[in-house]
């Protein structure tokens, strides 16, 4: 069964513990870029400030300037309530000329206690009636006095006009008495857009720097996790279907740069700006506060509950959309076999059946955020409702300012806009952790062929080969290898025959360290490849495959594969020794042809020429040939036999065939029956014998 890391199996779900550790791990990957990221939380900083701001100065605005109002308050002397309010609250209070009389503005009346204020308007020692102040030589003061002295009362340097007596002064006259109000307004204006300007701007700086630290955290990631996946051995790929791996690198990546870019430092403002408006709703009036928050535990238990639910829908999601890439990978690759046996409606049957889990895996987690967003809004909704109750009538019974009451229904919306953007972005958190648990799992493979703490390099690699007491199985069943040992010396021409499912071809990954042995000793100029570094064993051999792969690159890079120390010249040669140059040249860039994926265009022998080329442009010591003449027709088999002899001219050539005509001219040959060498010589020694490679040969010539 392939191993799916996108499918998190029963009883190994991660909670949360496992989710901090997986932030944590994330985390070290923001090292390198913690200037960007701290001036990017500078800037949240900033933007957060500048959000908490507008609202106050609304209610400034309101209370200082446009409905800027005051009202009569008598304390008369040798009364406990009235020596109490003036004991606590001397600043606040503002004298007349009659010692009992005080005025108080109406910004400052929620900064009395709530119930001496109660009990000053039961008992008629508070005036209901709304005044406004003026400077007493203000002009238009001063013709009101003239004209009206018993509109006007007075303190010491402020008279206190009843708003309805406003409406016996022209319009010129209310324009210049209320100037300074205006003035005030447009100043507070100023700044409101001055603000706006600056959280633009702001805004601007922290979503590039966020964008940019996410998006290079993002890179070096994949960077890592393509690398780490290059280091497994082939036994992880041979079990691990190539859609899911790239799944892993494409679509899990793009969830986790998402999350770093649009939810960790949102979050961080968020929670900031929720704090900062709990604060100042705290600061401007507590109990109104109060009423506000009583939702808020309603709204912490309700986003738990669905967040347990929607964790569970992403991980189906994204382990269905790795079996979609696994699957049209698949098809696609194989889509000679789909359309020879005719397989397009059983193959679309069965796409329609994964497609189909993928849509019914979104429905489920598209019906948890439609009951979640709703249920915000209706939270969000109530708890305007209930802030115009309260609120309105406290400000109809003169208890708070209008400006309070207009400053706590936008905080209010504001509040709720954190608790809608962890909402909305919540999916998009659950999606990132479920592809982090699948990218740090692939991250944690430990099925990798290491290279020796203190590898040996040879100074100059002659090309012996020697298998001793080779013991080798796969995923510990019975040994395809069981105590094999043979010699190549430097320069020799040896071919391994035998049945199919014999251990051919294991051999070869062995000797390039793709696996492993169990038991025994395989040994590069006597000395054992395991104490050498992988990336020299392997400059050292030159593989051929029977099924040669090609990239969908030029020619040149095909044979070249980006290295720049293969001169054109080189190119030219080794084309022309191997017989490649013929075709090569008649197409219509010659080199620079650009090929298909996997060289499809190009005929096998074409694209097995084109191998050969790519072999002895690196020089290797040792040629490996497995199966390499086994599919092409027999003028290809001339041209590459032809290939041949350049190829193995003073090199040591291990070939692996089936057709045992190629290798009669082979210097010695090894037959290779169930895991051991059981017969060893020339093709001439071997026929002689009559053994297993005489009926081989018998059985390929009937």
């Amino acid at each position: 069964m392939h191993r799916d890391f996108g499918y998190i199996e029963e009883g190994h779900i991660k909670n949360q513990s496992y989710d901090i550790k997986l932030l944590i791990r994330l985390a070290t990957y923001l090292k390198p870029y913690r200037l960007p990221l701290v001036f990017s939380v500078l800037l949240v900083f900033i933007i957060t400030g500048v959000e908490l701001l507008l609202p106050y100065l609304t209610k400034v605005a309101i209370d200082d300037y446009i409905l800027v109002s005051a009202r009569r308050l008598r304390l008369p002397w040798g009364d406990s309530l009235s020596m109490d309010i003036r004991k606590r609250y001397p600043s606040l209070l503002i004298p007349t000329k009659n010692p009992d009389i005080f005025f108080l503005k109406g910004k400052d009346m929620d900064s009395l206690d709530q119930r001496l204020l109660f009990q000053a308007k039961k008992r008629g020692l508070l005036d209901r009636i709304r005044y406004y102040p003026a400077p007493i030589d203000h002009s238009t003061v001063r013709a009101l006095i003239k004209n009206h002295p018993n509109l006007v009362q007075f303190g010491e340097k402020t008279a206190f006009i009843r708003y309805d007596d406003l409406k016996t002064l022209s319009n010129p006259q209310l324009l210049n008495l209320r100037q300074k109000d205006i003035s005030g307004v447009l100043w507070i204006g100023i700044i409101f857009v001055f603000l706006l300007l600056l959280d633009f701007l702001s805004s601007y700086g922290q979503i590039y720097y966020m964008e940019y630290t996410g998006q290079k955290v993002m890179h070096d990631l994949r960077l890592r996790l393509c690398s780490h996946i290059q280091e497994l051995s082939l036994h992880f790929f041979e079990n691990n279907p190539v859609g899911r791996l790239v799944t892993r690198t494409t679509n899990d990546i793009q969830n986790l740069q998402e999350m770093f870019s649009s939810v960790l430092v949102q979050f961080l403002k968020d929670f900031i700006l929720l704090s900062g408006i709990m604060a100042v709703m705290l600061i401007l009036n507590w109990r109104l506060a109060l009423v506000c928050f009583s939702l808020l535990p309603v709204i912490f238990v309700t986003t738990i509950f669905f967040s347990i639910k929607a964790r569970g829908a992403f991980r189906e999601v994204r382990r269905l959309i790795a079996r979609i890439n696994s699957y049209i990978q698949e098809n696609f690759s194989g889509i000679l076999v789909v359309k020879v046996f005719n397989r397009e409606r059983e193959n679309r049957r069965r796409f329609q059946q994964i497609n189909q889990d993928h849509y019914l895996a979104n429905i489920r987690q598209v019906v948890i955020f439609a009951i979640f967003m709703p249920a915000i809004e209706i939270f969000s909704s109530v708890c305007i409702g209930l802030l115009l109750w309260k609120g309105g009538e406290q400000v109809i019974s003169q208890t708070i300012s209008l400006g309070i009451l207009v400053a706590f229904l936008s905080y209010i919306q504001k509040m709720f806009q954190p608790i809608r953007f962890l909402a909305e972005k919540y999916n998009i958190m659950q999606s990132a952790m479920a592809s982090a648990e699948r990218i740090f799992s692939l991250m944690d493979e430990k099925d990798i062929i290491h290279n020796p703490l203190t590898p040996k390099k040879l100074p100059r690699v002659k090309g012996k080969i020697e298998f001793k007491n080779v013991v080798f199985a796969y995923n510990g069943g019975s040994p395809v290898l069981n105590n094999v040992s043979f010699q190549i010396q430097e320069g020799e021409t040896v071919a391994v025959v035998g049945a199919t499912g014999a251990g051919k071809s294991t051999l070869i990954k062995l000797l390039v360290r793709f696996y492993d042995i169990q038991r025994g000793e395989i040994l590069l100029d006597d000395v054992d490849i395991r104490l050498m570094e992988k990336t020299f064993l392997r400059s050292q051999i030159g593989l051929v495959m029977q099924d040669p792969f090609l990239f969908a690159e030029s020619i040149e890079y095909n044979i070249r594969l980006g290295n720049n120390e293969i001169s054109d010249a080189d190119l030219e040669t080794v084309s022309r020794l191997v017989n490649a140059i013929r075709f090569i040249k008649r197409l219509n860039k010659g080199f620079e042809e650009v090929i298909s994926e996997e060289g499809t265009t190009l005929s096998t022998g074409e694209r097995q020429l084109l191998s050969f080329a790519r072999a002895l442009a690196f020089d290797p010591k040792v040629l490996v040939l497995d199966e390499a003449t086994s599919n092409i027709d027999p003028e290809t088999e001339r041209l590459i036999q032809e290939a041949l002899m350049h190829l193995t001219k003073q090199r040591t050539a291990l070939i692996i065939a089936h057709r045992l005509s190629t290798i009669q001219k082979a210097d010695r040959i090894l037959v290779l029956h169930q895991g051991g060498i059981k017969e060893e010589g020339t093709h001439d020694e071997l026929m002689e014998k009559k053994g297993i490679y005489y009926r081989l040969y018998q059985l390929q010539h009937q």
